[in-house]
C-alpha cells in the first residue's frame, strides 16, 4: 500500500510503533477495588455519573463544578462551537464507516443529513442557520475530513488488520450502578488477539483542533481506565492528534497511568459528596469563571471572563 510520508509518519511512529505489552490478568479487578473500596463509604444516595468534564471542572474550581452537578444554569442549546463538534465528529464517524469512497463534501453532507434526522437539538440549530452559515460549516467539515485523510493511513482498507471505531461510547459501572464512569472516544484501532486476552492491542485517540492543553492528557488516561474497565484490557496507547499539524501528544499505558486515573475519580467523588452535604467549595477564579452559573453571585469570580 502506498502512504503518503505525513500518512506512513502516523502509521509507523503512532499506531505501528513500540510493543504490545502484556497486563495481569486481575489488573480490572484491583483497579474496580481501588475505586469501590474509596467510594462504598460515601454512602451515595442516588448514581454519580462521573465523565472527564466532570474531572477537569474539579481541578479548575470547586464552585464551578459544584453548579454543574446540581444543574445550574440555562438548558443546554447548540452554540457554533456544539454544533461544529458534533458535525465534525459526525463526519469522521461517516468517512471511517462508510462502505463508499465520498468526496469530502459527500461526506459532509451525510453528516449533516443524519444528524438532522436524529439530534432534534441539532436540527432545530441547523435550521435556523441561513445557507450561507451552512455552507461554511459544512466547507469547515471538508477542510477537517481533508486533513483527515492526509494524516491516516485509509483506514477504510485496513479494516480487517485494524478495525476502526469511530465515537466508541463506553461506560464503567461500580458499586452495582451507583457510580457510573462513561466517555465517548473519537477513534480507536486494534482488534484484540484471541490467543493473548491479556495483550493490549488498541490504540485510542481523540482528534483535536488547535494545540495542545494540559487537561488532554489526564482525559486520555480517564479513557485508558474505562477502556480498561470495560473490555478487561487497556490500550496500548492512547494520543490526541492534532489535525492542523498532523502532530500529536501520546502516552503508553502502564499501571501506574491507570491507577493515577482511578485516583481523580476517587477525588471527584469524595468532592462531590461533601459538596453536596455541605462543604463549602474551595472558589478558583480563573477563564473557567465566563461559563459558569455562579458568575454573577461568586465572590472570587473574574469579573472579566464573562465579557
Amino acid at each position: 500500500m502506498q502512504l503518503t510520508e505525513p500518512q506512513r509518519r502516523t502509521w509507523e511512529r503512532l499506531i505501528d510503533a513500540g510493543d504490545r505489552p502484556t497486563f495481569a490478568a486481575d489488573l480490572t479487578q484491583r483497579l474496580r477495588d481501588r475505586v469501590e473500596e474509596a467510594v462504598r463509604e460515601l454512602e451515595l444516595a442516588e448514581p454519580m455519573w462521573i465523565g472527564k468534564e466532570r474531572l477537569n471542572e474539579l481541578g479548575r474550581c470547586e464552585g464551578s463544578f459544584l453548579a454543574k452537578i446540581l444543574g445550574e444554569g440555562p438548558a443546554f442549546e447548540h452554540s457554533a462551537a456544539t454544533a461544529s463538534g458534533v458535525l465534525h465528529h459526525k463526519a469522521i464517524e461517516v468517512e471511517v464507516g462508510g462502505r463508499d469512497e465520498l468526496d469530502p463534501h459527500d461526506v459532509a453532507m451525510t453528516a449533516s443529513d443524519r444528524l438532522c434526522e436524529r439530534e432534534e437539538r441539532f436540527a432545530e440549530y441547523w435550521r435556523e442557520l441561513a445557507r450561507a452559515e451552512q455552507d461554511e460549516a459544512l466547507m469547515e467539515v471538508v477542510r477537517r475530513v481533508t486533513l483527515f485523510r492526509s494524516s491516516f493511513p485509509p483506514l477504510r482498507e485496513m479494516r480487517r488488520e485494524l478495525g476502526p471505531v469511530s465515537e466508541l461510547g463506553a461506560r464503567a459501572e461500580l458499586l452495582g450502578g451507583d457510580l457510573v464512569l462513561s466517555g465517548k472516544i473519537d477513534l480507536v484501532l486494534g482488534l484484540p488477539v484471541r490467543a493473548e486476552p491479556n495483550r493490549a492491542t488498541r490504540l485510542a485517540i481523540d482528534l483535536k483542533t488547535g494545540s495542545a492543553r494540559p487537561q488532554y492528557p489526564e482525559d486520555l488516561r480517564f479513557y485508558a481506565l474505562i477502556m480498561t474497565l470495560r473490555f478487561g484490557v487497556p490500550p496500548y496507547r492512547v494520543a490526541s492528534f492534532f489535525l492542523e499539524s498532523g502532530e500529536w501528544q501520546a502516552e503508553d499505558v502502564s499501571d501506574r497511568t491507570l491507577f493515577h486515573a482511578a485516583d481523580r475519580v476517587v477525588a471527584a467523588a469524595r468532592a462531590s459528596a461533601a459538596l453536596q452535604n455541605g462543604r463549602a467549595p474551595t472558589l478558583s477564579p480563573g477563564p473557567w469563571c465566563g461559563w459558569c452559573p455562579r458568575l454573577a453571585v461568586c465572590p472570587e469570580a473574574d469579573p472579566s471572563a464573562g465579557q
